[in-house]
């Protein structure tokens, strides 16, 4: 039996298996088996599938999955809404709406600062005799729904991990998400390097994938993304690139999964990795007249590594 939302015994909050991943790669989290069924009196164990994974193939992404057995009156068992309420009294359930393709995701560009300090720590507490929080705590990140969470997402790796989960279930083509006020179908926002015109591009950034090389900048005090492809403009060609400083990777939460990636990739023999991008390319010349169309991040939730294609093979360019 599946479900979208489990209880973290860890982070004492109800999580989805996005934030459950961040929360881990940040922490917070430690034990992908700590985390209950989240219906009513009803302690099934629930371990978070992947979780510890630096996933090599994001078609198989973290998931929940159910290794107990439930309470008599859970509502995941009896397959009925989950009963839950927030601290005012105010019942969840007034505020859901049912998951259907009406639904929007939002895709912010900063985390809130307490997107990771709001989780508590771990209080050792047995599966068994645990008992959860009889109310939820009120977040404006996170909104529980009634097949699960559908709230705001904060990274490249989310929105593409969102993609493959909808093209699987069937709903991609009324799926959509929301940057910056505008609602764009999750099908048109990944736009691949291959020859793209630069006339031709939106005037708004998306999301730029495709195969690039990976080497440590000669200084030691970063790396560059090079992408094999190049952006055109009549018969002249733009090479695009991304430059990650040090200072960023140590600036950044989960860390640790964006230096495993990057020290993995830039050992191999041809050090390349499949990278998609959130922005715009930002034209310029070089004094040795080479044109550009580079990349620029201020954030590490706007670009996500990969060892290999995650996408579909018409997407694999």
């Amino acid at each position: 039996m599946a479900i979208d939302v489990a209880f973290s015994i860890q982070a004492n909050d109800y999580l989805d298996p996005d934030r459950a991943y961040d929360l881990y790669w940040s922490g917070v989290i430690t034990d992908k088996k700590k985390f209950l069924c989240p219906g009513t009196d009803c302690t099934a164990q629930v371990t978070c599938a992947n979780l510890d994974e630096d996933l090599l193939d994001m078609k198989v992404v973290p998931h929940y999955r159910i290794y107990g057995e439930h309470s008599k009156d859970c509502e995941v068992f009896n397959n009925k809404p989950l009963n839950l309420q927030y601290e005012d009294g105010t019942s969840v359930k007034e505020e859901k709406r049912t998951v259907d393709e009406s639904i929007v995701d939002t895709f912010l560009l900063e985390r809130p600062d307490s997107y990771y300090d709001e989780a508590r720590s771990d209080r050792g507490a047995n599966n068994q005799v645990f008992k959860k929080p009889e109310f939820v705590r009120r977040s404006k990140d996170t909104r529980l729904r009634e097949t699960g969470s559908i709230g705001n997402i904060y990274s490249v790796r989310s929105v593409v991990g969102r993609y493959i989960r909808y093209r699987n279930d069937g709903s991609i083509k009324q799926r959509r998400v929301n940057i910056l006020g505008k609602d764009i179908y999750y099908r048109s926002i990944f736009k691949c390097i291959w020859e793209q015109d630069l006339n031709e591009l939106p005037s708004y950034p998306v999301i730029y994938y495709g195969w690039a090389f990976i080497n440590r900048l000669p200084s030691g005090a970063g790396y560059q993304i090079k992408f094999k492809k190049k952006f055109k403009r009549g018969d002249d060609e733009y090479t695009s690139t991304i430059m990650i400083a040090d200072r960023l990777i140590e600036s950044y939460k989960i860390k640790k999964l964006v230096a495993t990636r990057l020290e993995k990739i830039n050992a191999q023999d041809k050090p390349t990795a499949f990278v998609f991008v959130y922005g715009e390319p930002s034209e310029n010349i070089s004094q040795a007249g080479n044109k550009y169309a580079n990349f620029s991040i201020k954030n590490l939730d706007m670009i996500d590594i990969n060892y290999d294609c995650p996408l579909p093979k018409e997407y694999n360019k």
